[in-house]
């Protein structure tokens, strides 16, 4: 009895074995089968090189270059060689990045790290994806978010009543990933002083709640009326902020004929029309008679506010188009009876406007 027990207990242990080893086989059996079906696309190592972009890092306190980190992994065959980094914007062009020492080569399992010039100024707050190409033909390419910059040129204020040998622009900076410095206020590309000076760059903080600054361009706007003024403001950190407005345009004109009476050479008088509406206002401030003798220069006379009145007021509305201001100028101008002269007369406008000069005035 004692020996059928010991055979039933070896029986239920040599089962128990068995099944065990009927599992791992099965195991070992059902991993060769999936492996032979998926290894081949998940193990097969390229044949040639195969780089990735680790990172690419942007400064905000410096819009002129980038850093990205390019890496030949261990599983590459060979060293590659990087030819060229280029950023596409979110508007899908292509920019070439200025990257010093390209090409250059980076060794199987090797990371480097290149700094590509190229000004993100334009490209603020943006996604944009960067692109490092090799000359073996395989790339790589990551996406990146450019700092944010709240930093613009918020108006233009051309104002006819106050000059035209100034403007003002107003700027902002609260909000932005950094601080900027101004160094230089350009108008139609050509750089002009300003109040407050820029001497030493300017700085504007970038706080939440900065409150903007305005800067007096001290350039003359006469001949920009009636155009598309471009303003560009650059800073040291390499941001541009950018605007343009139309400056108004201010027409005022000389009525024709202007009569030189013979019978009174003491005085004559100016009819001035202005000629469209702007809402602004300006004050005449002089007028000036360039007299010609046989066609030639004689003499040029200036005359201030104690030589002429005005009608109605010599603060002329801009915003009353078609009216007139009359001029009656005191001026001796008897010399010339006689002499075949004439003469062209122009007024001007304390603010720096001026009529068109009415030439081929007889003096009789």
């Amino acid at each position: 009895m004692q020996l059928n027990h010991n055979l039933k207990g070896i029986s239920k242990l040599a089962f128990l074995l068995l099944l065990v080893v009927f599992f791992l086989l099965g195991t070992i059996v059902s991993y060769i089968w999936t492996m032979g079906f998926y290894a081949p696309g998940e193990f097969n190592l390229p044949s040639r090189p195969n780089i990735v972009i680790e990172k690419v890092q942007f400064f905000a306190n410096n819009a002129t270059f980038f850093n990205v980190t390019v890496l030949n992994p261990s599983y590459s065959p060979s060293n590659v060689t990087i030819e060229k980094i280029k950023v596409e914007t979110s508007d899908g062009r292509f920019y070439d990045t200025v990257t010093p020492g390209l090409p250059v080569q980076i060794a199987r399992n090797s990371l480097r790290t290149f700094r590509s010039f190229w000004n993100l100024g334009n490209y603020t707050g943006q996604t944009v994806r960067v692109h490092v190409l090799s000359s073996e033909g395989l790339g790589s390419n990551l996406k990146a978010m450019t700092p944010f910059m709240n930093f613009t040129v918020i108006s233009v204020n051309f104002d006819p009543s106050v000059s035209a040998r100034h403007f003002n622009i107003t700027v902002q900076n609260g909000g932005s990933s950094t601080f900027v410095n101004i160094t230089k206020i350009l108008v139609n590309g050509g750089e002009v002083p300003a109040e407050p000076a820029l001497t030493a760059p300017y700085g504007l903080t970038n706080a939440s709640d900065a409150p903007p600054v305005t800067f007096m361009l001290n350039r003359s706007w006469v001949e920009l009326q009636d155009n598309d003024v471009s303003i560009a403001v650059q800073t040291l950190q390499g941001y541009t902020a950018y605007q343009a407005k139309r400056a108004p345009g201010v027409s005022l004109s000389i009525i024709s004929p202007i009569v030189f009476n013979a019978s009174y050479p003491s005085n004559f008088s100016i009819s001035i029309l202005n000629e469209r509406s702007i809402p602004a206002y300006v004050d005449i401030s002089e007028v000036e008679v360039d007299v010609f003798v046989n066609g030639n220069i004689n003499r040029t006379v200036l005359l201030n506010s104690t030589y002429w009145t005005a009608d109605p007021s010599k603060k002329i509305d801009l915003s009353k188009p078609l009216t007139l201001t009359r001029l009656i100028v005191s001026w001796d101008w008897s010399y010339y009876l006689g002499k075949g002269a004439t003469a062209t007369i122009t007024v001007r406008t304390r603010q720096g406007f001026e009529t068109r000069p009415l030439s081929g005035v007889n003096i009789p």
